[in-house]
């Protein structure tokens, strides 16, 4: 019998949401997979357990997201029991993510069995970059469908069969990512301190405040405030506002959004890819509400 398998994300807009559920779909049926997110409060309990632990998160300037870093270091330690396979995804490069997860669950005694990537929908540069000049981070990769089937089998392998644990490599172009780091990216992450309402358009739903998960927003008296430092600039919020009254840069207020419309819409593409039309995956997505014309969502 594999070995019970849990998929733990934590996903900034939806992304990587949508790549949790379909390695979920494609590793069963004969390697059943939970699917949850690090912001459920049973994925604790589920990162305690025996079994393979499938960590997917974003990267955010070149580490993983906080959310997941802060989930990492709050993991019992533990040894024999548990080992790790690694998802991250990302809009331009990883830099050393995967290795900075890796490291971290090293200290909690748990292996790491194997590392991947999947460049996803760009939630922070379509803030600050007018649509029309960056339409490709709108969508996944063009080799989706192939990687995400190549990582299912991974998972389902080591459920199966464990392995040693390893350290992934340091990336050859570590040098120049720090130089970008430096020109460019320490300054980039500012823009969370810049995050603007738009007055005109705020209802005062409340959505950016139920939905932040680093708590930077709050209803106050005056009104909404935000709390850079407790940021790590995910766009959740921006990206989410059903009126578009959150933004980064003001003249790009409408620019196009990674709303759940979209999201709803990668998700049906990504799973059709990758089930095949007709197959019996597409069949066990349809009943599911995966695929258009049952409503349904993972």
């Amino acid at each position: 019998m594999p070995d019970p398998v849990a998929i733990l994300y934590f996903s900034g807009v939806g992304g990587t949401e949508v790549v949790a559920h379909l390695l979920g779909r494609l590793a069963g049926p004969g390697t059943p997979c939970e699917v949850l997110s690090v912001e459920d409060p049973r994925a604790a309990e589920k990162a305690a357990a025996p079994g393979l632990l499938v960590l997917c998160y974003p990267t955010y300037f070149l580490k993983p997201a906080g959310v997941m870093t802060e989930f990492l270091r709050g993991i019992p330690e533990g040894t024999g029991e548990r080992r790790a396979l690694l998802v991250t995804t990302y809009e331009l490069y990883t830099g050393n993510s995967n290795r900075r997860a890796a490291l971290l669950l090293r200290d909690r005694g748990i292996p790491v069995v194997g590392s991947y990537a999947l460049r996803a929908p760009g939630t922070d540069v379509t803030c600050v970059v007018p649509d029309r000049l960056c339409g490709w981070l709108y969508r996944f990769e063009r080799a989706f469908p192939r990687k995400a089937a190549r990582i299912a089998r991974s998972i389902a392998d080591h459920a199966a069969a464990p392995a040693a644990g390893r350290i992934p490599a340091p990336k050859w172009y570590t040098p120049l990512a720090w130089a970008l780091q430096v020109l460019a990216l320490d300054g980039f992450i500012r823009f969370r301190d810049r995050i603007r309402i738009l007055e005109d358009r705020c209802t005062s739903c409340g959505l950016c405040v139920r939905d932040c998960p680093r708590g930077a927003w709050r209803k106050t008296e005056e009104g909404l405030e935000h709390a850079g430092e407790l940021c790590d600039l995910c766009t959740r919020c921006v990206h989410r506002c059903p009126r578009k009254a959150l933004v980064l840069v003001d003249r790009l207020r409408d620019n196009r959004r990674l709303d759940p419309a979209l999201y709803a819409a990668l998700r049906r593409e990504a799973f059709e890819a990758c089930a095949g039309p007709g197959g019996d995956g597409h069949r066990r997505d349809r009943a599911a509400g995966l695929v258009p014309g049952t409503g349904g969502a993972p």
